[in-house]
């Protein structure tokens, strides 16, 4: 904060950086700095220089609060200890300015963000192609359109926590499955998922990240089937997933979009498998990415669509392809 010099003249000078307080003048500034004794006026050297050093002050009489300046105090009459006091009350007052700045933009930064349960209830229907490719047998091509998926979402925000948790469940009634094996179809079980999150919100980032578990029990064609029996035959699939992803609320052409981005590894799957005298192969491993986009168009009311696909290994090289459309109803 300050600093010493020496001149020609050989006098030693402190320069002090001050900032000047309510109904301050020059002579009452100096008493803060300098021993109880000193007499000072304005011919002393270290009042001219100090008037000198300042070309901004026009008028010294009538010192606005705030204005910063640069104070000249000769050696002789410098009281160090008030000095070291001025500095702490200094210090003391900038960690309070700057502590009051951090509460305004955490107050700021919380205006808009949840607290406590929410929940919401959700419909959407989608298009589903699955394709799973086995050289020993076939290449079978199938959709899995689903006219009704309804589920339920929840939230729950700590008071005042970057953190959060989320969990979410859905039923999908799918439509009876057409193939490229045949002209019949076959009727496919309800597809059936759930999720679980913990979120952690990165503030000056403005997004959100998260991780946890999906839980996925999904159909797929028994390629050993159709080769010994020469039947569509469905087997079931179970399946747990690791999962990381971010979330963040985009602005397109001025309107907000709430959008969210994941993959998930498989940690553990089974298959229920429908063919006799067939050797199991294992179950599917892989992985699984989904894009979602989220629109409120009222308080309670918001569009939704998903992308949905998934890369496993196992009994056959799968690859499914969701896209979805829908909406929702915010409960609270």
């Amino acid at each position: 904060m300050f600093y010493s010099t020496a001149f020609a003249a050989g006098a030693k000078y402190y320069k002090v950086k001050y900032i000047v307080e309510s109904n301050d003048t020059l002579a009452k500034i100096f008493k803060r700095f300098v021993f109880p004794d000193s007499v000072i006026t304005l011919k002393t050297p270290m009042t001219q220089k100090t008037i000198k050093g300042n070309p901004h002050v026009g008028n010294w009489s009538k010192l606005e609060s705030g204005t910063k300046v640069n104070l000249y105090i000769a050696a002789e009459f410098m009281d160090l200890s008030k000095y070291k006091d001025y500095v702490q009350k200094l210090k003391k007052g900038l960690a309070e300015v700057q502590k009051k700045k951090e509460e305004q933009q955490e107050t700021e930064n919380s205006k808009g963000l949840p607290e406590g349960l929410k929940a919401s209830l959700f419909y959407m229907a989608s298009y589903g192609q699955f394709t799973q490719d086995n050289p020993r047998y076939a290449e079978v091509k199938f959709l899995q359109n689903s006219p009704a998926t309804l589920g339920a979402s929840f939230s729950f925000y700590p008071k005042k926590s970057d953190w959060s948790f989320a969990w979410s469940a859905y039923f999908s009634y799918l439509l009876a499955t057409s193939n490229n094996l045949d002209s019949s179809n076959v009727s496919v079980p309800p597809e059936i998922g759930a999720t679980f999150y913990n979120e952690y919100r990165f503030k000056n980032q403005n997004f959100t990240g998260y991780f946890g578990l999906d839980f996925e029990k999904f159909s797929t064609f028994n390629m050993g089937g159709i080769q010994r029996q020469r039947k569509i035959l469905l087997d079931e699939n179970t399946v747990l997933y690791a999962t990381v992803g971010i979330s963040k609320l985009v602005h397109v052409f001025g309107s907000p979009y709430f959008t969210k981005i994941s993959i998930s590894k498989s940690l553990t799957t089974s298959i229920a498998e429908n063919a006799q005298g067939v050797t199991s192969e294992g179950a599917y491993d892989g992985f699984k990415f989904l894009w979602y986009v989220n629109k409120k168009f009222s308080k309670k009311l918001y569009l939704h669509t998903l992308f949905k696909y998934h890369s496993m290994d196992g009994p056959s090289k799968l690859s499914t392809l969701r896209l979805g459309v829908g909406f929702g109803y915010i409960l609270f």
